[in-house]
C-alpha cells in the first residue's frame, strides 16, 4: 500500500467511526467498531470491516443498517474531508471479531482507565462514568451543569470533555445511543430524552425527570405531521401509507394502539423534506412547531411527549459510592433547572409598612423576615418566578420598601 493510499484509508477509517458513533441515528445500528478499512488502488471502492457487539441477530440486523445508510455514511465523510470523489463503501463484519471482543476490549480498557486514574494516598480514586448529550440538548445541559457547580469544557476535536470534578469522567454520547451504554453498563449515568429510552426500550432507572430542552424550560413533543394541502386529516387516514421518522419503535407501538396499519421507515435526517415526495406523513420532534411551519407541515397528533432524564443502570445504583454520587448530582440538576426562571429578591421594609407589603403582594407571603438592629424595620427575602418581578418591583416601592435588590439564582433546593 502506498503512503498516500495508507493515509486517504488511516483518514477515511477514523471519519467512518466517527460518523457511526456520533451522527448515524439508526437505532438499529448496536454498539459498533470500524476494525479496517481497505481501499482499492483508484479510490473508487472501500471496504470497511467492522466489529458488532451481541448475539448473530443483532449482528445482521446493524450490518443491514449500515448498508442502508451507506449514502449518508459516505456523503459525511465527502464533507468532513473536503473529498470531491468518495469511495463506494461496502459493509462487511470482522470474521476475527464477530462476537465483539474487540469493542468490549477497548470499552472495557477505557472504563478501567479511567477508574484507575489519580491517587489519594496510594488508594485507587473511584470514579463515575457520566454521559453527556451530544447535539440539540449539548449547550443547554452544560449551561445547567454550570449552574449546577460544575464546569464543563467541550473541545470540538474531542469526545471526552474535562470537568473540574476528579470523581468525574464524561463522555459525550448522542442520546439516541444513550440508554443503551446505560443499560449495558458502560456508564454509569446519563442524560437523554425520555423518548430515546422508550425507543431503545432499556431497562434503565430514571434517577430525575428534569424538564428542559433546547431553548426552552419545557418537554418537547413527537408529532405527526401531513403537508398543509394533504387529504389525511387524522391517524385513522393513514392506513396504508408510509411515514418517516427517527423514532421507529415508539410510532409502531403507537400506530398498533390506535389499530393503523402504516409502513414505518427510518428516517437519517431531514425528515421534514420528505413530505409529500417521498412519504405521506412523518413523525418529528418539535419544540415550538416553528420549522415544521416553515416547512409547510400541518400537525395531526401528538404522538408522545418526552422531557430530558437523568439515568443510571442498576449495578451503579447499587454501588453506595455511585448511587450517592448521583443522589448528590440529581440533587444539583434538579435544583439548577428550578432555578432557571427564578430570580431572588431582597429589600427593607419599616416596622408600618411589612403587613401592607405582605397583604398587597401575596407572592411575599412566605419570605425570610429578619429585624433590622435599632427596631428600624425588617428585612425581606423571597425567590419568585423572573416573569412577575418587573410588575411587583414598582409595587413594592410604591408602599416604601427600600433597598430593593435584585439577583440571578443558580439553584434552588426544595
Amino acid at each position: 500500500m502506498t503512503r498516500r493510499l495508507e493515509r486517504v484509508r488511516g483518514l477515511i477509517e477514523q471519519e467512518i467511526s466517527k460518523v457511526i458513533l456520533y451522527k448515524l441515528q439508526d437505532p438499529r445500528v448496536n454498539m459498533v467498531s470500524v476494525t479496517r478499512v481497505d481501499p482499492s488502488a483508484d479510490l473508487r471502492l472501500a471496504k470497511v470491516y467492522v466489529a458488532v457487539q451481541g448475539d448473530e441477530k443483532l449482528q445482521k440486523d446493524t450490518l443491514n443498517a449500515l448498508r442502508h445508510a451507506k449514502g449518508f455514511v459516505q456523503s459525511e465523510i465527502a464533507s468532513s474531508l473536503k473529498l470531491k470523489n468518495t469511495p463506494s463503501l461496502t459493509f462487511y463484519l470482522d470474521e476475527g471479531k464477530k462476537k465483539g471482543g474487540h469493542i468490549l476490549e477497548l470499552i472495557e480498557k477505557a472504563v478501567r482507565e479511567d477508574n484507575n486514574a489519580g491517587n489519594r494516598d496510594g488508594e485507587k480514586m473511584k470514579k463515575l462514568s457520566f454521559g453527556l448529550p451530544k447535539g440539540s440538548l449539548q449547550e443547554s445541559t452544560i449551561g445547567m451543569m454550570k449552574n449546577a457547580g460544575y464546569k464543563v469544557y467541550v473541545s470540538s476535536r474531542s469526545y471526552y470533555p474535562s470537568i473540574d470534578d476528579d470523581e468525574m469522567s464524561v463522555r459525550l454520547i448522542r442520546p439516541q445511543d444513550m440508554a443503551r451504554y446505560v443499560e449495558k453498563g458502560i456508564i454509569d449515568a446519563g442524560l437523554t430524552g425520555q423518548d430515546w429510552v422508550e425507543e431503545a426500550g432499556a431497562d434503565v432507572r430514571c434517577v430525575e425527570k428534569l424538564v428542559y430542552a433546547k431553548q426552552q424550560l419545557t418537554k418537547v413533543r413527537w408529532v405527526l405531521a401531513v403537508p398543509e394541502d394533504s387529504a389525511i386529516e387524522s391517524v385513522d387516514d393513514l392506513q396504508g401509507k408510509r411515514i418517516s421518522t427517527e423514532l421507529v419503535n415508539v410510532t409502531k407501538k403507537y400506530l398498533e394502539e390506535r389499530g393503523v396499519q402504516a409502513e414505518v421507515e427510518f428516517s437519517h435526517g431531514a425528515t421534514e423534506a420528505k413530505a409529500p415526495d417521498l412519504v405521506d406523513a412523518i413523525v418529528e420532534l418539535t419544540e415550538t412547531g416553528s420549522s415544521l411551519r416553515a416547512n409547510k407541515l400541518r400537525i395531526i397528533e401528538t404522538v408522545t411527549e418526552s422531557a430530558t432524564v437523568f439515568i443510571s443502570n442498576h449495578k451503579s445504583w447499587e454501588d453506595p459510592w455511585k448511587r450517592q454520587k448521583i443522589e448528590n448530582l440529581a440533587i444539583l440538576f434538579h435544583g439548577a433547572i428550578i432555578a432557571r426562571d427564578k430570580v431572588g429578591l431582597k429589600m427593607n421594609i419599616s416596622n408600618e409598612g411589612l403587613n401592607v407589603l405582605l397583604e398587597k403582594l401575596p407572592a411575599l407571603r412566605t419570605p425570610t423576615i429578619s429585624p433590622l438592629s435599632g427596631n428600624a424595620g425588617y428585612a425581606i427575602e423571597t425567590v419568585m418566578d423572573e416573569s412577575v418581578v418587573r410588575n411587583i418591583i414598582p409595587e413594592l416601592k410604591r408602599i416604601g420598601a427600600e433597598g430593593i435588590i435584585e439577583y440571578p439564582l443558580n439553584k434552588v433546593i426544595l
